[in-house]
């Protein structure tokens, strides 16, 4: 059982799983109690959800390229409200061992060109899905924040 994040001094938790699908699905767990935990509206936690576990899929099949000696590491830290014009937060880190990759060259998906292709959404979703979406250390690191 992970420990409290709002609790836990530094309000920090941090996982490293390998880099397989099917710890997505274990994952998902994780993502819905820290959810629920910090308080993330009903409504909006399948978007926290589904943002991160695409962060996760991409560092596994693309920065990690599903190879098992490489793992992915998730860190979530919960920043509470500093005043009453700013609110409590929820910061993810997802970061792959791999190459890194430059995110301003992914083409857009919603161009024709692309409508059908079968990958190439991941990240328009995040940048949908979450409040704020950065890329860190050559594309291997991204950082999503969710207002809470």
């Amino acid at each position: 059982m992970r420990p409290s994040l709002v609790n836990a001094p530094g309000r920090y938790y941090e996982e490293s799983m390998p880099s397989r699908l099917e710890e997505i699905l274990r994952m998902e767990d994780v993502l819905s109690q820290i959810a629920q935990e910090v308080g993330l509206p009903e409504e909006r936690t399948s978007l926290f959800v589904v943002a991160v576990t695409e962060a996760l899929s991409n560092a596994i099949l693309h920065g990690n390229r599903q190879d098992p000696s490489r793992s992915v590491h998730v860190r979530f830290r919960y920043l509470p409200a500093q005043d009453s014009s700013t609110p409590a937060k929820l910061r993810v880190e997802v970061e792959d061992e791999g190459p890194g990759f430059d995110p301003s060259s992914l083409p857009d998906p919603t161009e024709e060109k692309n409508l059908l292709r079968e990958s190439g959404r991941g990240i328009f979703l995040m940048r949908h899905l979450a409040d704020l979406v950065e890329f860190h250390k050559g594309g291997r690191c991204v950082v999503l924040e969710f207002l809470l």
